[in-house]
C-alpha cells in the first residue's frame, strides 16, 4: 500500500496481479474506493453475532462489563485480578476471559 499526497491525495493498494485499488477521500474525509464491477464482501457486527452462540455472546459481554466495572486498563490486568482472586464471586476463569475478550474483539468495537 502506498499513499500519494502530491497528485491525488489517495491510498493505492497494490494487488498480486499487478492491479491496484485506489482509495480517495470523500467530502467528509473517509477514504473509499469505487467498486463498479468488483465483488465486495462486507462482514457486519450483526453477521458475526448471528454466527455465535447465545452463551458466547453473553460471556463476551459479561467479560467486557466486568472489565469496565473494575476499570482494568487491559485484558491482562483483568486476568491478573482473576488469577489473584481479587474479584469476589467472579465466575469467569482466565481461559474464559481470554476466549471471550478475543471473541468480543471480533464482533464489537469496544
Amino acid at each position: 500500500m502506498t499513499y500519494d499526497s502530491t497528485t491525488c491525495n489517495c491510498f493505492e493498494v497494490h494487488k498480486a496481479d499487478s492491479t491496484k485499488c485506489v482509495f480517495k477521500p470523500s467530502k467528509k474525509g473517509l477514504f473509499y474506493s469505487s467498486v463498479n464491477n468488483d465483488i465486495v464482501l462486507v462482514t457486519t457486527v450483526e453477521d458475526k453475532i448471528s454466527k455465535s452462540t447465545v452463551r458466547e455472546y453473553s460471556n463476551a459481554k459479561k467479560a467486557c462489563e466486568l472489565q469496565n466495572i473494575k476499570i482494568c486498563s487491559s485484558t491482562q490486568d483483568m486476568i491478573n485480578y482473576v488469577d489473584k482472586n481479587m474479584i469476589l464471586n467472579c465466575l469467569m476463569t482466565r481461559q474464559e476471559i481470554i476466549k471471550e475478550r478475543a471473541f468480543l474483539g471480533q464482533i464489537l468495537d469496544h
